[in-house]
């Protein structure tokens, strides 16, 4: 059984995507957080209203969590490079 789970708990973290972004990438002020501002350098055609959508918990910043959920959730897509 625990075999199984073992297994179990591998596959999904392979299968998890992997998100290179984060906010040191986005972030030009070096207070470890995103602002608006900031994210619509990289996201011009991000409005504020989308912004609050990944700002949830309503600070008017983005910090590393609540990018990983709005890369993981499709909110945003990672960049092309």
């Amino acid at each position: 059984m625990r075999r199984a789970a073992v297994g179990a708990l591998m596959a999904a973290l392979i299968a998890a995507p992997a998100f290179a972004l984060t906010v040191s990438d986005i972030d030009t002020d070096g207070d470890s957080l995103i602002s608006f501002t900031e994210m619509a350098v990289m996201y011009p055609d991000l409005t504020e209203e989308d912004f609050g959508g990944v700002d949830t918990s309503g600070d008017s910043f983005v910090d590393e969590t609540e990018l990983a959920a709005a890369l993981e959730s499709g909110m945003i897509e990672e960049p092309a490079e």
